[in-house]
């Protein structure tokens, strides 16, 4: 290391978020509009902070849902 200290990321852009939690861009716009994942806004840039991340994965559920047939 070059003994610089790392600052470690306090919020993320939707593509950057997208990708450390392996989730499509498409997905976190949906549990966006369901206001599952709230970002905050820099002008009109969403951005989704440690703790909202840390949050929603929180939040999301322990097993795999079922499918329900008719």
């Amino acid at each position: 290391m070059n003994g610089t200290p790392q600052l470690e990321k306090l919020a993320y852009s939707l593509e950057e978020f997208a990708e450390v939690v392996s989730l499509s861009y498409a997905q976190l716009m949906r549990h966006i509009a369901r206001d599952e994942l709230v970002p905050k806004y820099s002008g009109r840039k969403p951005l989704i902070t440690r703790a909202e991340g840390q949050r929603f994965l929180d939040s999301l559920p322990e097993a795999r849902a079922e499918k329900v047939r008719p």
